[in-house]
């Protein structure tokens, strides 16, 4: 279903996933990104998540991008664990997208399907999207600051889009799309905590990656 559960059990002191949101309608244009839900398999993806995730942790917070999908996933995760709150993060959103999302999405539609290489390269004007490595360190600052502040023992689920995926998979790991495939529903990657050091944690394949983002600077 998901690389992510392949990462619970063989990494120490997980303390974090995040993921895409389970599988959803077609967008359609630029509203679309605000109002798109999921499909009912993909209701049942997410169920199906919570129900792999539920009895491993001691406690769980979940936090979801603000559009539809993305609280629908969250809370059919947060059911399945008995979490009664789930919370809307903007970072989880398309925070890197400088200007409205109508412009922002009327820029990605210019490029087509190249567009995450021509982002990632430097071809997208920095005034509309952030570029590559800014992009990155705010999407880590922000998952850092969470995990400064959650209780031990306790995982949290932050639920996001495909273009955030690659953000982090290309920004921390220098995994581009191109090779490794695009970001399956409920796909992601973990962060851990140990001796005061944040560690992102990939799985690709049988093999698993793992950077400290803590020596990122943020």
């Amino acid at each position: 279903m998901s690389n992510v559960l392949d990462l619970l059990n063989g990494q120490s002191n997980l303390s974090a996933i995040v993921i895409r949101h389970a599988q959803r309608h077609e967008i359609v244009g630029a509203e679309g990104y605000w109002t798109t839900g999921l499909t009912a398999a993909g209701l049942e993806q997410a169920h199906e998540f919570g129900r792999a995730l539920a009895g491993r942790f001691s406690g769980y917070r979940v936090f979801h991008s603000p559009v539809k999908r993305c609280e629908q996933t969250a809370k059919a995760i947060a059911q399945e664990l008995g979490v009664e709150q789930v919370r809307p993060e903007n970072t989880l959103g398309v925070s890197y997208i400088r200007v409205s999302v109508e412009e922002g999405f009327a820029e990605a539609d210019r490029h087509g399907d190249n567009f995450i290489r021509a982002w990632f390269s430097g071809r997208v004007p920095p005034e509309i999207f952030m570029p590559l490595p800014e992009a990155r360190d705010i999407q880590i600052a922000y998952l850092r600051s969470k995990l400064d502040e959650a209780p031990r023992k306790t995982l949290d689920i932050h639920i996001t889009h495909d273009w955030n995926i690659n953000v982090l998979r290309e920004g921390i790991f220098g995994l581009r799309h191109e090779d490794v495939g695009w970001p399956d529903f409920l796909s992601g990657l973990a962060l851990s905590r140990d001796s005061g050091l944040t560690t992102a944690a990939l799985a690709d394949g049988k093999s698993i990656r793992k950077k400290i983002i803590s020596a990122i600077p943020l």
